[in-house]
């Protein structure tokens, strides 16, 4: 027997914030990255299962002015019971906010190294990383990203 699969179109980030707009100069660069940062969102969300019960993946669409982005709910039956679309946010958490804020950070010192105008040792350790810091849903999380708090090795029960 086949499963049946739904797919819902949530957005390309919470429905009250603002992100990159199709035809605008830094939309192919800003667009990916908003989403990945919302498919992590929903993943806290709505917790994460197996790909064939309920997943978050983004999709590209045809526009009068390129292609778009949008995050997709992809489920099963099973999964049509574990989403909700009255859970979906309305904004970012601090977690995202953070995320974000870190990415544009990471991008522009790669901008940097790329074109020459600084050295690998003048990257702060933090936008090294190859993978997302296990920023805190807090609002403290955005100065973290920022660099302005050390991000706290170890267990940091004040911050959860």
């Amino acid at each position: 027997m086949s499963q049946k699969f739904l797919e819902i179109e949530v957005g390309p980030a919470p429905w009250e914030e603002e992100c990159a707009q199709v035809g605008s100069d830094d939309y192919a660069k800003r667009s990916p990255m908003e989403c990945a940062v919302y498919i992590r969102q929903l993943g806290r969300i709505f917790g994460v299962h197996a790909p064939e019960v309920l997943s978050f993946v983004r999709r590209s669409f045809p526009h009068d002015f390129g292609r778009y982005h949008e995050v997709v709910a992809c489920m099963n039956l099973a999964g049509h019971a574990l989403f909700d679309e009255s859970r979906l946010p309305a904004q970012w958490d601090h977690v995202a906010r953070a995320e974000l804020a870190w990415l544009c950070l990471s991008d522009r010192y790669r901008r940097l190294l790329r074109d020459g105008e600084c050295e690998p040792q003048d990257v702060p350790a933090l936008y090294r990383l190859g993978s997302f810091p296990d920023f805190p849903d807090h609002p403290v999380a955005h100065w973290l990203a920022l660099g302005f708090v050390p991000i706290p090795i170890g267990p940091a029960l004040a911050f959860h």
